[in-house]
Order: C-alpha cells, then structure tokens, then sequence
C-alpha cells in the first residue's frame, strides 16, 4: 500500500506580514505539517485550527482556505503528493507526539527533491516513511489514556479562556460527547469539572497573590460579567473571593 505514493512538490512557507491562506482546490493530496503560529483552515465543510505541530491532510479536488487574515508570523512544511488507495493516508488532523521527527522527514524531503543526483524514489522512500510515521503517531493519540493527558495538558495551558467542554472537543476534532466519555475514564469527574477545578486553581494563585484586582481577575479568566465570577468562586469554593484573599495576609516576602 505505501508504495503507491509519488511526491509531487512540496516547500517550506513563511508569511510575511498580514497572512490568509488563499482558496483554492488542487488535484493532488496535500500535507500541512504546522511549524510556527496558530492559524485556521477550512476544508470542505469542516474547520480546523493549527498549532505548531499539527499536520493537516487534505484530500484531491477538496476545496480550502484560510478562515481570517493573521498578523502572527506563521510557518509551515507542505507536500503534494498522489496515492492510489486509502490504507496508507494519514487522517484529516493529527497532533504527532514526536512533531520534531515529522518535520525531520519533511525536511529530507525537501532536500532530496531540490538536490540534483537523487532519483526520484529517494523522494518517495521518504514520503512513505512520513506516511507511516504519521499514521502510527496518529493511532498512538486514540489511545483513551494518552488523550486524556493531551486534554489535561492543553486545558490547563489555557484555562484563562472561558472554556467549555464544546471547545476541548473542537480542538481534539472529537465530538463532545465521545470525548467527555473517553476522558471519564482516568477522571470520573468528566470534563466539565475538570475545567472548572483547573480555572479555581488559577484563579485562587492570583488571589493569593495580590496583584490584580477582583475585577481585573474577572476579566483575566474571561467572566463577562463581574457578578457571575463571584457567584462561580462561591459555588466552588464556598466563600467569597474577598473573604478567601483576605483568609491569610500576613505572609513575609522577599526579592533577589
């Protein structure tokens, strides 16, 4: 199955300044390996959004665009090549645990391709190792145990969002039922709770901390309204946030 792949062309991008992916459907199977920023893509009728390490496969004759302009600097491998069959595609998004390997082989090829003397099988020896490389990392991320961990490490990352357990979802491109069950495995409390005790934990530090205001917390951690941050401390914590900062204040500090 992996060698009816060819390699077809493939480069390495870099924006400069203001930066959409332009619409546009080709004839060819693309790889997007996500080198540096976050931008999002649309794909037939699905969205997906890309991080540095994330590789999107979009099939032939699909048409794709980027969803909004960017100002952030943004970085990424492309291949096109075609395949006869599907055994050997890797899926629609894939985050790889081991992104550096993935870029390691984008870049060989890349290099073979532009480097007189190679034929071109040296390309495609390449391009299926990258194939394969991608779809064992991709089955590796389905595991209940490993993606839950995934889901723990990017929600605390960015608890300061007003997270809900719709957005996890999205991000993993899992549906949010499905997910919240496969978290539930390693934390019976499911998604929803795990998120909120995430927030509470960060949102006690600052308040132990100082420096902010209430309301400047509020804001910080996404409350729209300043009121319905301090009914949701109180529901977790059963106080008030003035009453938890005010619990222990006489603490000695120092600097170096």
């Amino acid at each position: 199955m992996y060698d009816l792949v060819s390699f077809v062309s493939g480069g390495f991008f870099r924006s400069r300044g203001v930066w959409r992916h332009p619409a546009r459907t080709i004839d060819t199977h693309e790889i997007i390996c996500a080198v540096r920023g976050d931008f999002s893509m649309s794909v037939g009728e699905a969205v997906y959004s890309l991080s540095p390490g994330d590789v999107l496969h979009i099939e032939p004759n699909t048409p794709h665009s980027g969803l909004q302009p960017t100002e952030e600097p943004i970085s990424f491998y492309w291949i096109h090549f075609t395949a006869e069959g599907e055994d050997a595609l890797p899926p629609p998004w894939s985050q790889p645990e081991n992104a550096a390997q993935v870029e390691f082989l984008c870049r060989g090829i890349l290099h073979y391709a532009n480097t007189e003397g190679y034929p071109d099988e040296s390309v495609n020896l390449l391009l299926r190792v990258l194939l394969i490389e991608l779809g064992v990392q991709a089955r590796g991320c389905q595991n209940p145990d490993r993606l839950s961990a995934a889901v723990c490490e990017w929600v605390r990352a960015n608890c300061d969002l007003p997270l809900r357990v719709s957005d996890v979802a999205s991000r993993f491109h899992y549906n949010a039922d499905y997910l919240n069950s496969v978290f539930r495995r390693s934390h019976p409390e499911g998604l929803k709770a795990y998120i909120d005790a995430s927030r509470m934990a960060h949102i006690r530090r600052d308040l132990a901390d100082g420096r902010l205001s209430l309301r400047e917390i509020a804001e910080k951690y996404g409350f729209g309204e300043y009121k319905y941050f301090l009914k949701f401390f109180k529901y977790h914590e059963g106080m008030s946030p003035t009453v938890y900062r005010a619990t222990y204040y006489n603490i000695h500090e120092n600097s170096h």
